[in-house]
């Protein structure tokens, strides 16, 4: 192990290196939350054994010796959305959105066609890297099952993190504070598109309907891009 890179609830990532002078991740489990999740802390190693994405890191192996327990992940390189926003204070312009939105979708289009929900895609989960996206920490993920574990619980992470980046470069005006979709400089396309991932009107049924319509209002910056 060479230097911590992270903590969460559940456990310490660290940087470490391998014998043969590879970068990897250790994610260490605190000893405390490993013993109160018993039963539950497999879930991220089978289903990132099922996983084979260049946006998601790779698992690795298993460590258990002496107490500790963890994965070795593969390194995915970049900084999180998190701190971009607040240690970098970058300002998303809309084609990066578009381009995020789009390689994000892509990510839940791979991993809904395999039955697995992520739960958990947030501003410290999604690394960017040169304009490429990757989506870690899958400690919350799980198989669908149309009951506790829904497709659209995505849906609703998605739009609060896209929502994020739009607020990277809203100026707040002085008087009484208004909703998002008020304040924010979105179109009525891109309203309507959030207020369903969030549902707050009729939610999205699948991924590709979500998609169809994050191109849709996107379309004039999806002409830019392009």
């Amino acid at each position: 192990m060479i230097e911590p890179i992270g903590e969460g609830r559940y456990g310490v990532c660290y940087l470490a290196m391998t014998n043969d002078g590879n970068r990897v991740v250790i994610k260490r489990f605190k000893p405390r939350m490993f013993k109160k999740n018993k039963g539950k802390n497999a879930y991220e190693a089978v289903i990132l054994s099922q996983i084979r994405h260049d946006a998601v890191p790779e698992l690795l192996g298993i460590v258990n010796d002496n107490g500790l327990y963890g994965y070795v992940l593969e390194l995915k390189q970049g900084k999180t959305v998190e701190v971009m926003l607040f240690k970098e204070k970058h300002m998303f312009t809309e084609t990066e959105i578009f381009h995020i939105g789009s390689q994000l979708i892509n990510v839940l289009k791979y991993l809904h066609g395999r039955g697995i929900v992520h739960r958990d895609i947030r501003i410290p989960n999604v690394l960017i890297d040169a304009g490429e996206v990757s989506l870690i920490d899958f400690g919350l993920a799980r198989w669908a099952d149309n009951e506790q574990y829904c497709f659209d619980q995505d849906f609703s992470y998605l739009g609060d993190f896209l929502l994020y980046l739009h607020y990277s470069s809203f100026k707040k005006k002085e008087g009484k504070g208004k909703r998002w979709y008020e304040e924010l400089n979105l179109s009525e396309t891109q309203i309507d598109f959030y207020k369903r991932l969030l549902r707050l009107k009729t939610p999205y049924a699948s991924i590709e309907e979500v998609e169809k319509d994050f191109i849709r209002a996107f379309s004039d910056v999806k002409n830019k891009y392009i």
